[in-house]
């Protein structure tokens, strides 16, 4: 008999383990496949009947952090880290950083530390790189520049720079398919963008290697308005990331570009750089802009506007998904840094309330309306002639300054880099003709092929220019 109701009591328990331990590998399969609102579902659930588990408040915090919901994370992921949960000191670190906490984020960092400690296990490589990360962070904010905020806009993140509203003088941001089909930009992708200049000297742009790392590439524009040959802009420049939103300024040497390398405090920061033009444009040692310009999120495309007075850079803090905030401010001669006892610091270095960088009795709406270019696009002064294309209204088209729109630019700008393999091709078709000329009859499949080949460049080259004239008129 005592046997029996030993029996029945170790069914039971076990019964009852089994009962726990399902719902929690349930939680955890539905996380692991990104189904965060049923597995935030169920944790809360096994919760209730057991508040102070390490596991379900660990996996609950996370769940709710993919969601986005990060205050509420907070709770659960502090009751695991008390339970000896060594990932939820990492993300309560990661949250503290992202929010500029660094004296909490480095209490989790040791926590996460000695937890891996007590469990011997070793030290991943993210436990350093948040170390080093809010090192950085440190760093930065006792070095807040103090800039003066004009406008800020949220706009999509796909066509962000659109809104950028320059002048002639500060040169044209193209989308990436400016350059496709020059050969030179089949690793672009939707938002690699491509600079150029106001002189139409060259284009900068960034693109993939077969690796999926994106680089930036340069090419000089020919007198006709096409690309001559690619050059990869040192590779180091990204600090072993991806490099991208080149912008250069009038003095062709001081670039502006975007990395998450690792000198990059989250996600793409902006970088700044010179060329050194005695090294056949080598590029000196970047250095990161700092704060308010960079954050632990996405920061890129910064452009100074030396004509209007304005500058210009997007970033995704403070934004909705799928949108970006676009900064334009006063940009100053000399860099001036807030006081690092300001008891506004942290937020003049988030840019969270714009007020604080502005000076009183200023209007500022009329400042920027007065400053903004009345047409951006079309302030072109000394442009070169690089083409004469008729659009049919009595004007004739000589530059791609000419396009007011966007994306018939863009594709004017195919069409030169098709006029350029068109040539390339004609001139080595005329070359087979004079070796046919001389006795070499063998080449007479090689003219035909290439006369096929010439052909269809002509088509595309007037396909493309139409295309041109027609996004221009809509």
């Amino acid at each position: 008999m005592i046997l029996k109701r030993i029996y029945i009591s170790l069914c039971a328990g076990l019964l009852a383990i089994s009962s726990v331990a399902a719902p929690i590998d349930d939680a955890k399969r539905l996380y692991r496949e990104g189904k965060y609102p049923e597995a935030i579902t169920g944790l809360r659930k096994i919760l209730k009947s057991k508040p102070k588990d390490g596991t379900a408040n660990y996996y609950l915090g996370a769940a709710l952090i993919a969601m986005g919901e990060v205050d509420d994370a907070q709770e659960p992921l502090k009751k695991a880290e008390a339970r000896g949960v060594a990932d939820a000191s990492r993300l309560l670190a990661v949250c503290a950083l992202d929010e500029y906490r660094v004296d909490d984020a480095n209490e989790h960092i040791d926590t996460w530390q000695a937890a891996l400690k007590k469990a011997k296990k070793s030290e991943p490589g993210e436990l350093s790189a948040l170390q080093s990360r809010a090192v950085q962070m440190s760093n930065m904010l006792e070095r807040v520049e103090k800039i003066e905020i004009v406008d800020s806009l949220s706009v999509d993140s796909t066509d962000f720079f659109k809104a950028y509203r320059l002048s002639a003088a500060a040169g044209l941001i193209l989308p990436s398919d400016a350059v496709r089909h020059a050969g030179a930009g089949r690793g672009a992708t939707e938002l690699s963008l491509a600079y150029m200049p106001q002189n139409r000297s060259e284009l900068i742009w960034s693109a993939a290697d077969t690796s999926g790392v994106f680089s930036l590439y340069s090419a000089n524009i020919l007198d006709d308005g096409t690309l001559d040959h690619t050059l990869e802009i040192d590779k180091s420049l990204a600090g072993g990331g991806n490099a991208k939103f080149p912008f250069l300024m009038p003095d062709g040497v001081t670039l502006y570009f975007a990395s998450d390398g690792e000198n990059s405090l989250g996600g793409y920061d902006i970088f700044m750089t010179r060329r050194n033009e005695n090294e056949d444009g080598a590029y000196y040692q970047p250095q990161n802009m700092g704060m308010p310009y960079n954050s632990p999120y996405n920061d890129y495309m910064l452009a100074i506007d030396e004509a209007s007075g304005l500058g210009w850079f997007a970033t995704d803090r403070n934004s909705e998904p799928g949108k970006v905030t676009i900064y334009v401010f006063a940009p100053s001669a000399m860099r001036v840094n807030a006081d690092s006892e300001d008891p506004n610091l942290e937020s003049l270095a988030k840019l969270d309330n714009i007020s604080l960088t502005r000076r009183e009795g200023v209007d500022y709406k009329a400042l920027l309306e007065s400053r903004l270019p009345a047409d951006a696009s079309s302030k072109s002064v000394d442009t070169p002639r690089l083409f004469a294309i008729d659009m049919g209204n009595g004007k004739v088209y000589t530059a791609l300054a000419d396009f007011k729109n966007q994306r018939a630019r863009s594709a004017m700008l195919e069409a030169m880099a098709t006029k350029l393999a068109l040539d390339k091709q004609i001139e080595f078709e005329n070359d087979l003709r004079e070796q046919y000329r001389k006795g070499r009859h063998n080449v007479s499949a090689q003219i035909l092929d290439s006369e096929r080949e010439t052909d269809n460049l002509r088509r595309r080259y007037a396909s493309q220019v139409n295309n041109a004239i027609r996004l221009e008129k809509e």
